[in-house]
């Protein structure tokens, strides 16, 4: 079979009716089956209400952690045992595997598997970046440019700020062309144009959409590779031999890159969760926040309104 055929959602569902029917034929109870089938499934609806991967190879080991832990939060608990994480992983390793052994492409998932597993632990996972976090990575970005000014310093530097101001998906990010980037005819209460539009072609939906960037946080990165580059030609290559740059290179780079900065957290989908809980406390207005992540459900942009301390102290007084 395929690896892929068409986005996430249609490809997820495609194989688990493969591997549920190949369960079907082994020796398994009946128990058995209906538990995987039961875990296979809440991983379908989530897959169908997340906005980070948009193709079944861009789900990795953060992606399985990530699935792992809402479903912790949402337990009765509100905490899981050693054992049934274990159990989790044992049924999401076992059909991804199976995905490995069948795709036509001899793409494999069996990496993403080699993890350790704690025992409970009541402390849920931060999901987006404080101020001062932002504030230490993008002072790292700035002098860093400023110090060197490096090609990869551009790169990692545009790209965070892209996912963290515009709120792309870092799938979105590393597929955009000069030329997918225009100044916006939008003007600010001074009649200045001050926004860039950003044509995203390749989306979750499949549908062509536009996201908004303040001129400002992205003006040197875009002047570096208006010199550099065509404006038909793709912004995320290796400088070596031009190849696009992957997301898992890119995660290790953002993660070195964050560890610099003395920010202990990782992953890429934080910038755009910052992103949306900093619009959210700034405008207050949900609807504001779903469209600037382009969600088509306003149930799944609930999910990154959160309130810092400070908002919370600051409403109390």
């Amino acid at each position: 079979m395929k690896l892929e055929k068409s986005d996430v959602n249609s490809d997820y569902r495609r194989w688990l009716k493969s591997y549920l029917r190949d369960l079907k034929y082994k020796d398994v109870s009946k128990n058995t089956f209906v538990l995987y089938n039961r875990i296979l499934n809440i991983l379908k609806d989530f897959i169908e209400n997340q906005d980070e991967v948009t193709k079944l190879s861009e789900i990795d080991k953060e992606f399985f952690l990530d699935f792992i832990e809402s479903q912790e939060e949402n337990s009765r608990n509100k905490v899981f045992s050693k054992k049934t994480k274990q159990l989790y992983l044992a049924i999401l390793k076992s059909f991804f595997v199976y995905i490995s052994d069948n795709n036509d492409e001899f793409y494999t998932f069996e990496n993403e598997f080699k993890m350790p597993i704690k025992g409970a632990n009541k402390s849920k996972k931060v999901k987006y970046l404080l101020d001062i976090e932002v504030e230490k990575i993008i002072d790292y970005l700035q002098n860093r440019i400023k110090s060197k000014g490096l090609y990869y310093d551009y790169i990692y530097s545009f790209g965070i700020k892209l996912m963290l101001f515009g709120g792309l998906r870092i799938s979105e990010v590393l597929q955009l062309k000069l030329e997918d980037i225009t100044i916006s005819q939008l003007r600010d209460d001074n009649g200045i144009e001050d926004m860039y539009e950003i044509e995203l072609k390749n989306t979750k939906s499949g549908e062509e959409q536009i996201a908004l960037v303040k001129i400002k946080d992205i003006e040197d990165e875009m002047i570096f590779f208006d010199n550099l580059k065509e404006r038909d030609e793709y912004i995320f290559v290796s400088k070596k031999n031009e190849t696009r740059i992957d997301r898992s290179n890119y995660y290790i780079g953002v993660k070195n890159i964050m560890n610099k900065a003395g920010v202990d957290k990782k992953g890429l989908h934080i910038y755009r969760h910052t992103c949306a809980m900093q619009l959210y406390r700034k405008s207050k207005d949900i609807l504001v926040t779903k469209e600037k992540l382009r969600h088509s459900d306003i149930k799944t942009t609930m999910i990154y309104a959160k309130a810092e301390k400070s908002d919370i102290a600051k409403a109390m007084r």
